[in-house]
């Protein structure tokens, strides 16, 4: 069991502050998404399991041929937890466009978005929401799919369409953008957009990559976009539709890449062959501490990319981002997201921790009035000395429990081998300060580890 020492009467500065006021909520927290791959739903994947400990409260799904065993499956693990299905599409079918790949048959597209859901309805597949097209502002060829304004015009035909056959309680959420960037071309998305689109769509839908962003920082770039919505007066909520990291260089260690980790030339069994940054603890931290950074925003849910490897990825993409591996096993990642997301309480709302950033760690809480779940992550190699304070509570707070995670080794890339995270209980000491009316306790996190504690009101 790990300790907390006391550091309440060393010399101011031999600890980093990190001030936690209850009264500052900064929304709602609304659970997580995931995108889960259905060319293959294994049956290894404990789905309720996984989605519950996760906090998994939408699922976002792309359609390929002849899987609609996968998709069934899939719908009898969701339907218990009252899990939310986002559809959304990789490609324009080839009869809607012309030869370099651009739409140019809008009512065609509408009306085969239409049959679309009459199929996953008669087949009592929940279509809550449709994305229209996965990252319309890439060109998977020559040029773009469409303009923002053909998508301005394809959401008016597409909902018409539903409307025509009965299904207004589709919604429709997009523009799902490859990017939070609004310079140059990217704020035509949103500019573009009628009046009446903008009612249409029930959330703006963005993805969050490291090497899609200005200096890699995801809360900068996201609040540029928020703050930019806010000017045009068009702030809705937000669906960050895929994230995780796209860094692979850790400690100067340069790990193979998720997306295409065979370019590394790691090589001579399959378990090398077979191994990836998504195996490792420092790729973990970073993709925990970017989550706690979507989480900072307002109405905003991040949808983890993605839920497990697919043998279809594996085998052929060569990729590995999945959270679970083939035979349904936890990275490293899993492990972390889900030792916070269980402990977080029902109708909690985010709670901003104040510190100086420059410390490299992240922290956040969650307040539901009953319970309070704090939690920080340290992605240094060196121990961080940590005073907590908290502030504006309603009435005292009692620590239940709380649990710190590292990887007591991290394996050489040689080895191909996933890091083992071990978590294990500590114990906290929480003290009162009288002239401030908060409580306030002294931790030690260690290098590269996470630390959650809860905490219920007396």
């Amino acid at each position: 069991m790990w300790s907390c020492s006391f550091f309440g009467d060393r010399k101011k500065g031999e600890y980093i502050p990190v001030e936690i006021d209850l009264s500052t909520e900064l929304g709602k927290f609304e659970g997580m998404g995931a995108n889960v791959p259905i060319s293959f739903y294994s049956r290894r994947l404990k789905a309720l399991q996984t989605f519950n400990e996760l906090g998994v409260k939408y699922i976002r799904v792309k359609r390929v041929s002849d899987n609609w065993d996968d998709i069934l499956a899939l719908r009898g693990s969701t339907q218990r937890l009252h899990i939310k299905w986002i559809y959304s599409l990789d490609a324009i079918p080839a009869n809607f466009t012309n030869e370099y790949g651009q739409l140019v048959d809008i009512e065609g597209f509408a009306g085969w978005w239409a049959e679309e859901v009459d199929e996953l309805l008669y087949q009592e597949v929940p279509a809550d929401y449709i994305e229209l097209l996965d990252v319309p502002d890439i060109a998977p060829g020559d040029s773009l799919p469409m303009s923002s304004d053909t998508y301005n015009a394809l959401v008016h035909a597409t909902k018409e369409e539903l409307t025509l056959r009965g299904f207004d309680q589709v919604g429709i959420v997009g523009p799902g953008l490859s990017t939070p960037g609004i310079s140059g071309d990217m704020e035509t998305w949103y500019m573009d957009l009628d009046e009446q689109v903008f009612e249409t769509l029930d959330f703006w839908t963005v993805q969050m990559w490291e090497n899609r962003i200005d200096d890699e920082n995801l809360s900068v770039a996201f609040n540029q976009l928020t703050e930019y919505l806010d000017t045009i007066e068009s702030r809705k909520p937000i669906f960050v539709s895929e994230y995780a990291s796209t860094e692979t260089n850790f400690g100067k260690i340069q790990y193979p890449d998720p997306g295409a980790y065979d370019q590394q030339g790691n090589l001579s069994t399959f378990k090398t062959y077979y191994y990836s940054a998504s195996f490792t603890m420092p790729y973990a931290l970073r993709v925990y501490s970017n989550t706690l950074d979507l989480l900072k925003q307002a109405a905003v849910i991040p949808f983890i990319y993605q839920m497990y490897d697919a043998p279809a990825d594996v085998k052929f993409k060569k990729q590995s981002w999945g959270l679970l591996d083939l035979n349904g096993e936890a990275k490293p990642v899993f492990t972390l997201l889900a030792n916070l997301m269980k402990r977080i309480p029902d109708n909690a709302s985010v709670v901003k921790a104040s510190y100086d950033p420059q410390h490299n760690f992240n922290a956040l809480a969650f307040d539901n009035g009953e319970k309070l779940v704090l939690t920080v992550c340290n992605q240094d190699e060196s121990a961080k000395s940590i005073q907590i304070n908290i502030s504006s509570a309603r009435r005292s707070l009692e620590l239940t429990g709380a649990v710190a995670s590292h990887s007591p080794e991290l394996f050489s890339v040689e080895l191909g081998q996933r890091d083992v995270v071990e978590t294990v209980d500590m114990e906290l000491k929480l003290r009162h300060d009288e002239a401030n009316n908060s409580q306030f306790f002294t931790i030690s996190v260690e290098p590269q580890s996470t630390m959650v504690a809860e905490f219920q009101y007396k």
